[in-house]
């Protein structure tokens, strides 16, 4: 079942991440991530009082410190990706939000077998390869890249390990406080700076509530893997979202897929069989 949910994660989170990259282009980046989370908030409180065994402020407090490390997360990852180059800035995001918490898991104490180990790496492998583009090949890379790109990994790595501490009794109430402090925070921000909140192109809006229910369905089912095994192996696993991206512009946008694409797949499918196995 962790296995399983962990992939469900990537999936949701990639194709989340897709339709919000298609929406930044239709509207501010501000306008997306509140919109999106705003959405996501309505749904998962729903599935909070449908689903939730128990409600814990705790919980909620636990999930709201990690939504600003993720709020931090998400601001520097559409920075980067408004910038570029997306090729050198994916990888290292999505490696990075794998990488922390999957250390702290080993820290922590999570046993993995010799064949789990292997898959881990063969993984965060597979995540850079499927990452790869041919866009921004000649494109300078700076230093500021580089940092900006590890904030935004770590930002999302950290709001991992805040949703991993929480109990699986309390499910979704983390994802709760953790939407609910990026929409005020963000809400907030956008009324003070006298920005308008919602966009006006209508297709705008509907791939805004798309993210949001795929991001924030990329949470829920990121707490429930966590809740059921090693934040190791599902952090390195939900991190193959960037699969479902790159299938998605190939079927939607008709971008071609590289070699190295297609060998991250293969090698993927390779890590997930291994994880498994051990």
């Amino acid at each position: 079942m962790t296995i399983f949910l962990s992939l469900l994660t990537a999936l949701f989170f990639g194709t989340g991440d897709f339709c919000g990259g298609l929406s930044a282009k239709r509207a501010t980046i501000l306008q997306v991530v509140a919109g999106s989370h705003a959405i996501g908030l309505l749904g998962v409180v729903v599935a909070a009082f449908l689903l939730a065994e128990e409600f814990s402020v705790w919980a909620v407090l636990l999930g709201a410190a990690g939504g600003v490390f993720g709020g931090i997360g998400v601001a520097f990852l559409y920075r980067r990706l408004a910038v570029g180059p997306m090729a050198v800035v994916a990888p290292i995001t999505a490696i990075t939000s794998a990488a922390v918490p999957a250390l702290w898991g080993t820290l922590r104490g999570d046993a993995l077998s010799a064949l789990a180990r292997i898959g881990v790496f063969v993984a965060l492998v597979a995540i850079g390869l499927v990452s790869s583009s041919t866009d921004g090949a000649t494109s300078r890379i700076s230093p500021r890249v580089i940092w900006e790109s590890l904030l935004a990994g770590a930002g999302f790595g950290t709001f991992f390990i805040f949703l991993d501490a929480t109990e699986a009794v309390n499910a979704p109430w983390p994802v709760v406080g953790a939407r609910l402090v990026t929409v005020v925070g963000i809400a907030a921000f956008m009324i003070a700076t006298s920005r308008q909140l919602v966009p006006t192109a209508k297709p705008a809006i509907g791939l805004i509530v798309l993210t949001g229910v795929f991001d924030t369905g990329s949470n829920v089912t990121f707490l429930y893997a966590t809740n059921s095994g090693a934040l190791t192996i599902v952090a390195v696993l939900s991190s193959l979202y960037p699969i479902a991206t790159v299938l998605l512009a190939r079927a939607v946008l008709s971008e071609r897929m590289t070699r190295i694409q297609l060998t991250g797949f293969a090698t993927a499918l390779v890590a997930t069989v291994l994880i498994a196995a051990g």
